[in-house]
């Protein structure tokens, strides 16, 4: 995995040095209006120890961290589905019912906030939410500490990686080491940009014109290295029936909002449960596209299923439920633009880490 960050590290400075190059020679203004998109240097990742990311691979896959012993971070982030989950909503601890889509940890290193909401600023600070929180995986952190403190091999682990004995916060930062590897970074588009452009078709490449140029406009929000602004906007993205109807997922909504000072509310506030500012009503963060073709279902309710559906919204310029972002107009794409912008999303799928579950001590 380290060898594999390396690798990237000298891709992002080829990438720099192809911008550079293009906007000397052609000028800002040409490459611009090209359609296409050079991804800016992503932010650095500290390389961690093999003991460090072997200690949180096990974590990560150990149902020990739950209250009951069903739930593991591997349960919602499965590496067969890019990391995320294939479900709508995400799954619950038994008995009961989440509120929100489960996001993809790949390149979560990249990231500067967690969480639709952006309510985390880092890989090891948004862990700490679903291992506690009474609808994920409903554990305690210091019980955790305990029970793992009275398994030899782990002891043995948490010296090796941190010279220290078991604590929240090893416990916390060997899991996102393990998650700082969990990177694609060879898709199609991605050859694209490397001078390879065998790598993309026709059609996916009039796909990233559109994406790209002023007919679509997605790199509005859908920018930089991880193609998105890591902004939050209200698309109006209407609410599920169940969402609205079924009493535990209402449940979750008005318990998470309490935890945050606020009266239960008819639809999810989006980022205004973090900030408090009105305009945040409903808006959620611009997800980043890397592997978005094996991620779905989409929005942060899962209610749109496929790629085609989510470009079939923003041809139509959003949702109607709520006040929608001023950057959404409709854009009544013809069938062949929709089909050629399907095209370019699924070009943006690489190769995904292949993770197995480990060897966890106790087995």
């Amino acid at each position: 995995m380290i060898l594999r960050l390396l690798k990237f590290f000298g891709h992002s400075r080829r990438l720099s040095l192809i911008g550079l190059l293009v906007l000397l020679l052609f000028g800002a203004r040409t490459w611009a209006q090209s359609g296409t998109v050079l991804p800016e240097p992503l932010a650095p990742i500290e390389l961690q120890s093999a003991a460090k990311i072997q200690l949180g691979h096990m974590l990560f896959f150990d149902r020990r961290l739950s209250g009951d012993g069903t739930m593991s971070c591997a349960v919602c982030h499965l590496p067969d589905h890019a990391f995320a989950d294939g479900r709508d909503l995400s799954g619950a601890y038994p008995t009961n019912k989440h509120w929100r889509n489960t996001p993809t940890l790949l390149n979560a290193a990249y990231l500067k906030n967690f969480f639709w909401d952006g309510r985390s600023d880092s890989l090891a600070h948004q862990a700490t939410e679903p291992i506690e929180t009474p609808f994920e995986m409903n554990s305690n952190l210091p019980y955790i500490v305990a029970k793992l403190a009275e398994i030899p091999e782990y002891r043995e682990a948490f010296q090796k990686a941190f010279s220290a004995e078991v604590s929240q916060e090893l416990i916390l930062s060997a899991l996102a080491a393990f998650e700082q590897t969990l990177t694609t970074l060879d898709s199609p588009y991605e050859q694209y940009l490397k001078g390879e452009p065998q790598f993309l078709s026709q059609q996916a490449r009039k796909g990233m014109e559109i994406f790209f140029g002023p007919r679509g406009g997605c790199s509005q929000c859908h920018a930089g290295a991880m193609l998105s602004d890591q902004q939050f906007h209200n698309l109006g993205v209407a609410e599920t029936r169940a969402l609205q109807e079924d009493p535990q997922q209402r449940a979750t909504r008005r318990f998470v909002l309490a935890q945050h000072g606020l009266p239960m509310l008819p639809r999810d506030p989006g980022r205004y449960l973090v900030s408090k500012q009105p305009p945040d009503m409903g808006a959620f963060r611009t997800p980043p596209l890397h592997q978005v073709a094996q991620t779905g279902p989409y929005m942060h309710n899962g209610s749109l299923n496929t790629l085609a559906e989510v470009v079939a919204f923003f041809s139509h310029g959003g949702g109607k439920d709520a006040q929608k972002s001023k950057q959404l107009k409709p854009l009544d794409f013809t069938p062949e633009e929709q089909a050629a912008l399907v095209a370019f999303l699924e070009s943006l799928s690489g190769s995904v880490p292949e993770v197995h579950r480990p060897h966890l001590p106790g087995d």
